[in-house]
């Protein structure tokens, strides 16, 4: 047993807080009644955590680098999971991917027979809920992300736009979207935000001719499994072009129906000979983007429309996933 009475006694909150981040990584590693009451306490303490410190946390419990596996994470569940949860709340940010699959991990436990980790669930929700903070010049910690390639690239490659006046406010909308088909009223958020961003017509065209090239890579999936995919964008990114795509729909832009079917095509589709992401009775680089993109397609109309129905046609006739093959047959139909 770890002796560690005391241990966080007559510290400042500074010196609390490494004392709860060497505990917890102690307690991913062994397991420990008396770590586990010691973390307990810290946990149940104003300490100031930062965003970095909080996705230290969460970073142990899910993802690539975890330092627990599934079954040690289900094990140790109430002793590992609350202290990466009071930093989250007490932190500006925090890692919401990883927050995301951490509830996921909960609704496990409660499939499993378990509903004590019931209080668990609501703070989980609760975060989730949590709008996040958006500041001037600043991109929110969860968009264009680093858990895959295309993040990075984007921040690179476009810096000055993305440094604009609206940017981060208007990104951050985007990133809501996560099904197929954004809401109208989104969608109206979505207009009236971009009509502040500064550049923001030029933004949603770079950053979508930047999907529409993005070579696929290993991403991981974010699962407590830390299994990895073949695909172009993580799911944050993929959350954020998907707004992207249903936020071009609206704009006055020439460019907005062929870059729209360029994203098509390339997620709907898989390099040749190298398999894909995977697709229902075929391969694509990735089926979020490529049905959220078909899905705008369809959306298109008038003299766009009669385009719109054109990428379609090539999408029908390139892709071999029936996913696919079925969003654009309802779309043509629905055109």
């Amino acid at each position: 047993m770890v002796e560690t009475t005391g241990l966080e006694s007559g510290l400042d909150a500074a010196g609390r807080r490494e004392s709860a981040l060497l505990l917890h990584r102690r307690m991913c590693r062994h397991p420990d009644t008396a770590v586990e009451r010691a973390l307990a306490r810290l946990s149940t303490q104003r300490l100031g955590w930062s965003t970095a410190e909080a996705d230290v946390l969460l970073g142990r419990l899910v993802g690539p680098d975890a330092a627990v596996a599934p079954h040690e994470l289900h094990a140790s569940f109430p002793a590992l999971v609350p202290i990466a949860l009071a930093a989250a709340e007490q932190a500006e940010e925090f890692d919401r991917p990883r927050m995301r699959a951490l509830r996921r991990a909960a609704e496990e436990l409660r499939d499993a027979g378990s509903d004590e980790y019931a209080g668990i669930r609501d703070r989980i929700d609760a975060l989730l809920r949590r709008e996040t903070p958006v500041v001037e010049g600043r991109l929110p910690h969860h968009v264009l992300d680093t858990l895959d390639a295309y993040g990075p690239a984007m921040r690179a490659a476009h810096a000055e736009l993305l440094a604009g006046r609206g940017v981060a406010a208007f990104l951050a909308h985007c990133a809501l979207v996560d099904k197929v088909k954004a809401t109208r009223a989104w969608r109206r958020r979505a207009s009236a935000l971009l009509a502040e961003t500064e550049a923001g017509v030029e933004l949603v065209r770079r950053l979508l001719e930047g999907i529409a090239a993005q070579p696929e890579h290993q991403v991981p999936d974010l699962n407590v499994w830390n299994t990895r995919s073949t695909n172009i964008a993580g799911e944050t990114n993929t959350c954020l072009v998907r707004g992207l795509l249903w936020a071009a729909l609206d704009l006055d832009a020439d460019w907005a129906v062929p870059l729209t079917g360029a994203v098509a095509l390339h997620a709907g589709t898989a390099p040749g000979g190298s398999g894909g992401s995977g697709g229902s009775g075929g391969s694509c680089r990735s089926r979020p983007l490529a049905s959220t993109a078909v899905a705008v397609l369809g959306a298109f109309e008038g003299p766009r429309g009669e385009q719109a129905v054109q990428w379609l046609g090539r999408v029908r006739e390139k892709t071999r996933s029936r996913t696919i093959l079925n969003a654009a047959a309802r779309a043509l139909e629905a055109g």
